[in-house]
């Protein structure tokens, strides 16, 4: 067995040891909180402006551009492999499951950016357009770091609580390794390559 092999292996272990249930709250929790925050910015016009003054600057502040505009793929696959070693690594804080709040954070923007453009007049089938193609690949590489941070911050307390079933920190760092190199670069590659060339071609067509 190649040592790709041996650490696909290891990955699917660990899933049926708890991290594919992690996945599974995970993927039902950000679902959920999508529609909850779309609800609540379409009840609510204060909490709708009070998300756009935080939410659209920090869009405009994101370094993804070419020189004529355009999306850098390579800007967007390096800022999202970043939020997802990022969201990994507060795994290994014992105790506090700051994942979670990481997953709740990219809900609301999705939730509000929802309620904003249904607000703003402009077509569900646009939003849709701009989010979907690159979606499909980026979601999924986000619930599972998500879901990873919050199966390592497990395991972390619970050797902090002397429990030698649960596995070693490096061990942990390990596996957050492999993850984002089996799985989770290549699905943030195509993500990227998705939103940089095939999201604006469909928007421009739609329009």
């Amino acid at each position: 067995m190649s040592q790709l092999e041996r650490q696909f292996q290891i990955l699917a272990d660990h899933w049926h040891r708890g991290f594919g249930q992690e996945v599974k709250r995970s993927a039902i929790a950000f679902c959920l909180l999508v529609l909850i925050f779309f609800g609540a910015c379409m009840v609510s016009s204060s909490l709708r402006e009070l998300l756009a003054s935080q939410v659209l600057p920090m869009f405009g502040g994101m370094d993804i551009s070419n020189e004529d505009g355009s999306f850098s793929a390579l800007a967007l696959f390096s800022n999202n492999v970043r939020a997802c070693s990022v969201t990994m690594v507060y795994g290994l804080l014992p105790y506090v499951q700051l994942s979670a709040l990481a997953l709740g954070v990219n809900a609301m923007v999705i939730g509000f950016l929802a309620s904003y453009y249904l607000v703003s007049g402009i077509s569900p089938l646009t939003f849709l357009l701009g989010i979907l193609p690159h979606g499909i690949f980026e979601l999924p590489a986000l619930v599972l770091a998500f879901s990873m941070g919050l199966y390592v911050c497990g395991q972390v307390t619970r050797r902090c609580r002397h429990d030698e079933t649960a596995l070693p920190l490096w061990d942990c760092v390990t596996l957050m390794s492999w993850l984002l190199l089996l799985v989770l670069i290549p699905l943030l590659a195509v993500a990227a390559a998705m939103e940089a060339y095939v999201t604006p071609l469909l928007l421009s067509l739609a329009m």
